[in-house]
């Protein structure tokens, strides 16, 4: 646990001091109640159920993550928050969200005073690049000012200086991969793959999840959290490189009975340096879903996600519907076909 301190104090305009308040999960049993019931709900419980905050403030998922929460309170209340998630043995990457302050006390400097707080922590632990989401200009400005910067549209990244070499070009370093669960720890590293330039389409479409190329991204923590709750009675598969990053994505997500689950639908999403394993990557998909007795999988292609299909159909995988214009990506409607493997023992 690291102790809850004032990072720093804000005066506002009518003279009254906001104190800027920041810790490590997890927090202590007051902080963390009055932090997680100011902030759940908050982005409205249909929106945006903030269903993963408790357990991260309380701790329990610091086995695969650092969390780290700043505050602003005036006279004991919280009035403004901000949450920012690292991988557990990764200091170098990071994703801020929960960003909100209190309608009745915005435009008083304290979502910068709060952001600052937890970039200050990252930047003093190591830290090379920070991600957000927003499709608020207003939060855009404000991130602006602390040295974010589009990346590439929705997504916002903020750099430190490092070796003189770009970060991502040492992040994708090509070198020997492995493959490994996803945990929710891989926030940060997922929104990196998800934010590079891709021309295969859908990252997770199941959860309606498109690569930044295509569509905008204006949530960040969120990319994970669909993804996690989807698959969290099936199967998250990662491709990591030597430096760890994430270089490739597979959710399976189980369809039916939950009871007695037959199949799932999958997906495929690799960095395009990395395309040449994608091979890899999908042997694991079929290994886990035989490991698990399933007996079929089914993937759903863009128009555009010809290169992935070709993959999937050397693989086994045949298709067995169409349906026209049933995805729209910006200002088009793509077809999108339907593929199916029945796995050995069906």
């Amino acid at each position: 646990m690291e102790d809850v301190i004032t990072a720093r104090t804000v005066t506002m305009p009518d003279g009254r001091v906001a104190a800027i308040r920041r810790g490590g999960a997890p927090l202590p049993r007051p902080e963390g109640m009055a932090l997680t019931w100011f902030l759940e709900g908050a982005f409205g419980a249909d929106e945006k159920p903030d269903l993963f905050l408790t357990p991260a403030a309380k701790g329990m998922l610091e086995d695969v993550a650092r969390n780290n929460f700043a505050w602003a309170e005036v006279d004991g209340e919280v009035v403004a928050t901000a949450w920012t998630l690292t991988p557990a043995e990764e200091p170098r990457l990071a994703t801020m969200g929960e960003v909100y302050t209190d309608p009745s006390w915005r435009g008083r400097g304290l979502a910068p005073a709060v952001c600052g707080a937890l970039i200050d922590r990252f930047d003093a632990a190591g830290g090379r690049v920070m991600f957000l989401g927003t499709g608020n200009p207003s939060a855009a400005r404000i991130y602006r000012s602390l040295g974010f910067v589009p990346y590439p549209r929705g997504l916002m990244r903020r750099g430190t200086a490092g070796t003189g070499r770009p970060f991502e070009a040492e992040w994708f370093e090509l070198s020997p991969v492995s493959i490994r669960p996803i945990t929710w720890g891989d926030t940060p590293r997922l929104v990196a793959l998800y934010a590079e330039a891709n021309p295969w389409l859908s990252a997770c479409w199941m959860q309606g999840i498109y690569s930044a190329t295509y569509v905008t991204h204006d949530r960040c923590n969120s990319l994970t959290k669909h993804t996690w709750q989807a698959t969290r009675a099936g199967a998250w598969l990662g491709m990591v490189n030597a430096q760890g990053a994430l270089v490739g994505s597979a959710p399976l997500e189980p369809r039916g009975n939950e009871k007695a689950v037959l199949g799932a639908d999958v997906d495929l999403f690799v960095h395009p340096a990395f395309r040449r394993d994608a091979g890899t990557l999908l042997a694991a998909v079929l290994a886990e879903a035989g490991a698990r007795g399933w007996r079929w999988l089914r993937a759903e292609l863009g128009a555009a996600d010809a290169a992935k299909r070709a993959l999937l159909e050397a693989a086994g995988f045949r298709p067995v519907a169409r349906m026209p214009r049933a995805l729209a990506i910006g200002d088009a409607l793509q077809d999108v076909a339907v593929l199916r493997l029945d796995l050995p023992g069906a």
